[in-house]
C-alpha cells in the first residue's frame, strides 16, 4: 500500500515538488508563468545588446544627428534639434549600460561603453567640422540653453530613463520617441563642439556636464526599474547593495555642480528682478527702459543697460547700485546709460522725412517703369522724353508728319497703355523746351 511506505508516492498520490511538498496545478501554472518572464526577459536582453552594437547603421545615424543638430543650433531653430534628437542611435548604448549594470553582465557593459563612446567621439568631430567651415559662430540661445545644466536637468533625465525602460519593456516605441526628445543627447556633443572651435571652454564644460547628467541618470534609472522587474534574478543582496550605494554615490558626486548652477541661476533671476522694480521706481513718469543686461560675477552684481528718459538724472547709476546693494547684498557696479527721448514735435518731423523719402523713391521707381514703357521698341528715342519726377509729369516730343501714320499710330497706343498704368500721372505730348521753363522758374 502506497500508506505502508511513507516518502514513496503510491498510485492517485501527487508528485513531490524540489521543496518537499506535493505539487498541484497552481504551482504548475507558476512554473509556466516564471518560464514565460524568463524567456521574455532574455528576449528584452537580446533586444538591447542587439541595440548597443557599434556598426555602420549607429555610425551613419550618429554622423547625420549631429550634422542636424550643429545646423539646428547654429540656426536656433527648435524644431530642427529637435529632429536630431529623434535620429540620434545613442539611447540604445546607454540603455545597453543600465541593463548591463543591472544583471552584470560585463559583456554588454564593455560593448555599450565603447558604442557610447565611438558616437560622442563621432558627434563632437562632425560638429566642430561644421562650424570650422560654417561663417556664423554666434551664440545662439540654442547653444547657450545646453550650457548651464541643473538639478532640474537631472530630474527630467530620471524620468526619461524611467520611462524609455519601461517603453522598451512593453515594446512602446511612440513612448521612445518622447523619451529621445526630453533627454537631449547629441545637442550638448554639438555645444561641445562649438566651445572647442570658437575657444569657449565654459561652454563646452557645460554641455559636456548636462550630456554626462542625462547619461549617467538614464543609465542608472534603467538600472533600477530593471532590477525591479527581476532582472539578474541570479544577484545577491550584497550585489544589490552595492549597486544601490553606487548609484547614489554616483548621483549625489553629480548633484553638487548641478545644484551650484541652479542656485547660480536662481540667484541671478533673483538680482534681475530686484534690479527692474528699483530702476522703475528711480526713473521718472514717462521713462523707460530700452534694454538691461544682469549678471552675477560671483556675489557681485553687475548692471548695465539703456534708458530713455525726459531729464537726466545724475545720480541714477549711484541710487541704484545703492538700493541693489540693500535688496541683495554684496556690491554692485551700474553703468546705465541715459538717453534724452525725442518730443513730440521731432517725431513728427522725423515721420514726415520718412514719408517724403519712400515717397521720392516711389516716384523714381515709376519713372524708371515709364520711361521704360514710353521707349519700348524704340520708336520713341529717349532725348525725346522729359520726365519731372516731383510733378509727376512726363512730356513726349514728337514729329506726327516724320513719324508716319503707322509709327504715329503705335506711339499713340504706347503712351495711352502707360497713362493707363500710371493715371496718378500726366503723360501729354509736346516741346521739351517749353516744358523746361516753369521748372526753371
Amino acid at each position: 500500500m502506497a500508506g505502508d511506505h511513507p516518502g514513496v508516492p503510491g498510485i492517485g498520490d501527487a508528485p513531490f515538488n524540489a521543496g518537499g511538498r506535493r505539487a498541484t496545478r497552481n504551482d504548475d501554472l507558476d512554473e509556466a508563468v516564471e518560464g514565460h518572464d524568463a524567456l521574455d526577459r532574455s528576449l528584452i536582453l537580446a533586444s538591447v545588446a542587439r541595440d548597443a552594437r557599434l556598426d555602420k547603421k549607429f555610425l551613419l545615424l550618429i554622423i547625420l544627428a549631429a550634422s542636424i543638430a550643429t545646423l539646428g543650433l547654429l540656426q536656433s531653430s527648435t524644431a530642427v534639434v529637435i529632429g536630431a534628437m529623434l535620429v540620434s542611435p545613442l539611447m540604445g548604448p546607454i540603455m545597453g549600460i543600465g541593463f548591463g549594470l543591472a544583471t552584470l553582465e560585463h559583456n554588454l557593459i564593455r560593448r555599450s561603453l565603447v558604442t557610447l563612446a565611438a558616437g560622442m567621439v563621432v558627434a563632437v568631430l562632425v560638429a566642430m567640422l561644421i562650424i570650422w567651415i560654417s561663417p556664423i559662430s554666434d551664440v545662439t540661445p540654442e547653444l547657450r540653453a545646453r550650457t548651464q545644466p541643473t538639478l532640474l536637468d537631472l530630474g527630467v533625465a530620471v524620468v526619461g530613463g524611467i520611462a524609455g525602460v519601461y517603453a522598451i519593456m512593453r515594446k512602446l516605441s511612440g513612448v521612445m520617441v518622447g523619451v529621445a526628445i526630453a533627454t537631449a543627447l547629441v545637442p550638448p556633443l554639438s555645444t561641445v563642439g562649438f566651445g572647442l572651435v570658437t575657444g569657449r571652454p565654459d561652454f563646452a564644460l557645460g554641455a559636456a556636464l548636462l550630456f554626462l547628467t542625462n547619461t549617467l541618470a538614464i543609465a542608472f534609472a534603467a538600472t533600477i526599474v530593471a532590477r525591479l522587474n527581476h532582472f539578474g534574478p541570479s544577484l545577491t543582496p550584497q550585489h544589490t547593495a552595492v549597486q544601490v550605494l553606487g548609484i547614489v554615490v554616483t548621483l549625489g558626486i553629480l548633484s553638487i555642480p548641478l545644484a551650484l548652477s541652479l542656485n547660480g541661476i536662481a540667484r541671478e533671476v533673483r538680482a534681475r528682478s530686484a534690479v527692474q522694480t528699483e530702476l522703475n521706481r528711480l526713473l521718472g513718469e514717462g521713462d523707460r527702459v530700452d534694454s538691461l543686461n544682469v549678471r552675477m560675477e560671483g556675489d557681485d552684481v553687475a548692471v548695465d543697460g539703456v534708458v530713455l528718459v525726459d531729464r537726466y538724472a545724475a545720480r541714477l547709476n549711484a541710487d541704484l547700485a545703492a538700493k541693489v546693494r540693500g535688496e541683495l547684498g554684496g556690491a554692485a557696479q551700474v553703468t546705465i546709460v541715459q538717453l534724452k527721448k525725442q518730443s513730440n514735435a521731432a517725431v513728427q518731423v522725423e515721420e514726415r522725412l520718412s514719408d517724403r523719402i519712400a515717397a521720392l523713391e516711389q516716384h523714381d521707381a515709376d519713372s524708371r517703369a515709364i520711361l521704360a514703357g514710353l521707349t519700348v521698341g524704340e520708336l520713341v528715342p529717349r532725348d525725346h522724353i522729359l520726365i519731372d519726377t516731383q510733378a509727376r509729369r512726363v512730356v513726349v516730343e514728337r514729329d506726327r508728319e516724320a513719324e508716319g501714320e503707322q509709327v504715329a499710330a503705335a506711339v499713340d497706343r504706347i503712351m495711352a497703355s502707360v497713362q493707363a498704368d500710371y493715371p496718378q500721372w500726366l503723360i501729354r505730348q509736346g516741346a521739351l523746351a517749353a516744358a523746361e521753363t516753369p521748372a526753371a522758374e
